[in-house]
């Protein structure tokens, strides 16, 4: 990242720091109106971050966009802003006007759709290509975080042509960042409670067992936070890497969640705590657009459909990425 990225990330998270609260995260999931909040994120032109400058964005690519999405995972953003970003940038891409100012959601093949109670549109996909539809959310909110299990799909918007699985690999993409962002701000909880935690006449970090914990609680997070940014290269999304990184931050979301959980004892749990606001939203996108199991097995059939003589040289073509 370069000095102009890194700044403009400080300035998005600033921003961030000031309009996502928890409190008005929590007023959104005891069913708040969102508009307001949307309307302010529309307005600091980062939700069109990744639209070209004639078309009034920023004209970010891949690499550029990962820390905005990181930040919106690590301030647990209650609404689909990463989502509605990566798809404008798509439609714009393939030549497809944006349907006005609201939510837009990637409606691949899941049971559990993020986002979609608040967003107005989807991106689905199929043999034909990919489709902008107006939706309806339905079914349950299973994690109180705006998520539906299904859509009811209307208006046809627009048609462009994409491989089958495009909106898939965008969607699990999106939501490694996501968990990559939201674990970093789980950790620095963890690390915080445990130095403030008093436990037998000293700090929770004091006793070897916390900084074990909290060590591999770090490991996890990092790994995931690699394995995230290794997908956002290119002008697109490339399936490989995107196979990777969210089997490796599904993966990690449930050490780091159980480890959190166990750091912080019974007041993580409790709804007054904040620490629920993102272990439910990593639960859930974990949960959403392929499991491990699933996306490590295109990850293997990736590696035997390769040319590449060993693992090694596998892992060194398809997924090591240049330095700046």
């Amino acid at each position: 990242m370069n000095d102009e990225d890194n700044f403009l990330a400080e300035a998005f998270r600033r921003q961030l720091g000031a309009m996502i609260t928890p409190a008005a995260i929590r007023a959104v999931e005891e069913g708040k109106s969102a508009t307001a909040l949307w309307a302010e994120l529309n307005e600091s032109g980062f939700v069109d971050a990744m639209l070209p400058e004639d078309a009034g964005g920023a004209g970010l690519d891949l690499a550029q966009a990962f820390p905005l999405i990181c930040a919106a995972g690590e301030f647990a953003m209650p609404l689909p802003f990463a989502e509605t970003m990566v798809a404008r940038g798509l439609l714009a891409r393939h030549g497809v006007g944006i349907p006005g100012p609201g939510a837009i959601v990637m409606a691949a093949s899941s049971n559990l759709l993020p986002g979609a109670r608040h967003a107005d549109h989807a991106l689905v996909g199929g043999d034909g290509g990919s489709a902008l539809v107006a939706i309806t959310a339905q079914g349950d909110d299973l994690f109180n975080t705006g998520a539906a299990t299904s859509i009811e799909q209307g208006e046809l918007i627009a048609t462009f042509a994409a491989e089958p699985d495009t909106v898939l690999v965008c969607a699990a993409a999106v939501s490694s960042a996501l968990m990559a962002g939201a674990m970093a701000r789980v950790l620095e909880m963890s690390l915080r409670h445990a130095s403030e935690r008093q436990q037998f006449g000293r700090s929770l970090g004091k006793f070897q067992a916390i900084q074990q914990q909290l060590a591999v609680l770090a490991e996890q997070v990092l790994s995931a936070q690699v394995a995230a940014r290794g997908a956002f290269v290119g002008a697109s999304f490339d399936p490989v890497r995107v196979a990777a990184a969210k089997c490796r931050a599904n993966e990690a979301a449930t050490v780091v969640c159980n480890i959190a959980h166990a750091i912080h004892g019974a007041i993580g749990v409790t709804a007054e705590f904040d620490l629920q606001l993102y272990t439910r939203r990593i639960k859930q996108w974990q949960l959403a657009f392929g499991s491990e199991v699933y996306w490590g097995a295109r990850l293997g059939l990736a590696r035997i459909a390769s040319r590449a003589e060993t693992t090694a040289d596998f892992l060194r073509l398809q997924l090591a990425t240049k330095a700046d």
